[in-house]
């Protein structure tokens, strides 16, 4: 009877610990895929799997980039479209003088050239010579002679006084000077104003038999063995207009202006020559 007693002991504690043993590993095992479980959703939320709600889409953020290109690149074709036609506008503008370039030329709208002038003869030639542009350089009449506005300190000892209407001149080197507190001022020729000589260099002009002298922007007629300064005679021909003169487009043709006087520019056997026209008013 001791004997199984023993045996049925011995067959409880068997059971026993093998449930036990079963109950522990089921925890254990419950156990692991909670673990896993926890680590999977802890993985989504710092970026794993699951977006962020902060974040653009990839999709999203694409087309907006471009978008934004497209946009970008619209807006350098339409600058350079703009651009490419104010170029075409202004080269346009430019080709509608005749030979000549506007560029820093004024327009002149309220003058035009003498209508009367293609009822006259000059030299032979009934009216102006034809039109035809040519680059205004202005010269200059040798070492001792300066443009209209210069200003110099003190002049040279062969400077003498001229007058006329009780006005003061100061003339040396076929150049005018009125003076100042601080030193003497180019101006343009006084018409009228009567001279001994001309400086080397001046050039004869003759228009129908009558002979003038041209030297630096001034016409001069010879009286009595001296030189009185004239108006510029219409239709005079001249070789070179001196520095500071301005280029005026009237009529669609640039002429240069120089003390009040028009010249036109032409061509004669290959030289390039200007005309003096006479303007008038636009009413």
């Amino acid at each position: 009877m001791k004997k199984y007693n023993y045996i049925f002991l011995a067959l409880l504690l068997t059971f026993g610990l093998s449930a036990n043993d079963l109950m522990a590993q089921r925890m254990k095992h419950d156990s692991g895929r909670g673990q896993s479980k926890s680590r999977s959703s802890s993985s989504s939320i710092n970026g794993g799997s699951r977006q962020s709600t902060t974040r653009p889409k990839t999709s999203n953020y694409n087309n907006s980039k471009s978008k934004s290109t497209t946009s970008s690149r619209n807006k350098s074709s339409l600058n350079r479209d703009s651009s490419n036609n104010k170029t075409k506008k202004s080269n346009k503008k430019n080709t509608n003088i005749k030979g000549g370039n506007r560029n820093n030329v004024k327009i002149n709208k309220n003058k035009r050239v003498n209508k009367r002038h293609n009822n006259r003869y000059y030299n032979g030639h009934r009216g102006y010579q034809p039109y035809r542009y040519h680059r205004y350089r202005g010269h200059r009449f040798g070492p001792r002679w300066h443009p209209f506005g210069f200003f110099v300190r003190t002049l040279a000892v062969t400077a003498i006084i001229v007058s006329i209407n009780n006005q003061h001149y100061y003339y040396d080197s076929g150049v005018y000077y009125t003076q100042s507190s601080t030193g003497y001022t180019v101006v343009y020729p006084p018409t009228n104003i009567v001279v001994n000589t001309l400086p080397e260099g001046w050039e004869n002009v003759t228009i129908d038999g009558e002979n003038y002298s041209y030297f630096g922007g001034a016409f001069y007629v010879k009286e009595n063995g001296k030189y009185r300064v004239i108006d510029a005679p219409d239709g005079a021909v001249i070789t070179n207009i001196p520095e500071g003169a301005e280029e005026e487009e009237i009529g669609g043709e640039i002429y240069v202006v120089y003390n009040y006087t028009y010249y036109r520019p032409f061509v004669q056997n290959g030289k390039d020559l200007y005309q003096v026209v006479q303007m008038e008013t636009v009413e």
